[in-house]
């Protein structure tokens, strides 16, 4: 079962800031596949989460304390006159530096809803960078779009910076998700295990086609590094 929190800006600044150095990032020309046959568990999300992903929630930049009570996913009540659709979401991670991610370029293929993707099946103990990028088909239909990024990891100070975004925040990226995912993707580093407390959490994605509203989300955990998640994961 996942619960969604919130996120709070630092993680934009982490993640998402000025990735130059390599064009391509996680656009290659061949991938490993890996399909995940498992159905996505059912998601606890709070009522503000879930008026976000129908469309409701305040401007895109604002942001809120967590709460005010929980929907169950899988068996939530339609929007006024939208029907939930669960979708398929795929992940891409690529290295950057030699050795960093298991054969080399890798696509998850997620079922309808998404899944968890346990990073540690697929980042080695080496150090240096690799990108991520996620891959929503509805997204290139649809008349309306949201992303929010649920934060999972705690936060942790490694020299001058901190890493993680914290437990129960939640924060609305889509302008600059769109934005990094048609250049090379979210570009993280291994080092300290940077890449965990940056990543540790959910992405959800939402996307509007007429009466229609097709979610998915990703979660990432790291089965080696429990205690920087908020909770095991």
């Amino acid at each position: 079962m996942i619960k969604f929190v919130q996120v709070s800006i630092f993680w934009m600044s982490v993640v998402l800031a000025g990735c130059t150095s390599d064009p391509a990032g996680y656009h290659v020309s061949e991938y490993h596949d890996v399909k995940f046959e498992d159905l996505a568990e059912d998601l606890k999300v709070p009522t503000k989460v879930w008026d976000m992903l129908e469309f409701k929630a305040a401007p895109e930049g604002e942001h809120a304390e967590g709460g005010g009570g929980e929907h169950d996913a899988a068996a939530a009540p339609s929007a006024v006159g939208k029907n939930l659709v669960f979708s398929e979401v795929n992940v891409f991670l690529v290295e950057k530096n030699d050795g960093i991610v298991e054969n080399k370029a890798v696509k998850l293929l997620l079922p309808k809803g998404g899944g968890t993707v346990d990073l540690s099946r697929y980042i080695t103990k080496k150090q240096g960078s690799f990108f991520v990028g996620f891959e929503f088909p509805q997204f290139e239909t649809a008349t309306a779009k949201k992303v929010i990024f649920v934060s999972k990891a705690r936060k942790r100070r490694l020299g001058q910076q901190i890493f993680g975004s914290g437990c129960n925040q939640f924060f609305d990226i889509t302008d600059r998700f769109l934005k990094e995912m048609a250049g090379e993707g979210i570009k993280v580093n291994t080092t300290q295990e940077r890449y965990v407390s940056v990543l540790g959490g959910t992405f959800f994605f939402s996307a509007q086609k007429d009466n229609d509203v097709y979610l998915a989300q990703v979660t990432f955990t790291h089965s080696d590094y429990s205690p920087l998640f908020c909770e095991a994961p």
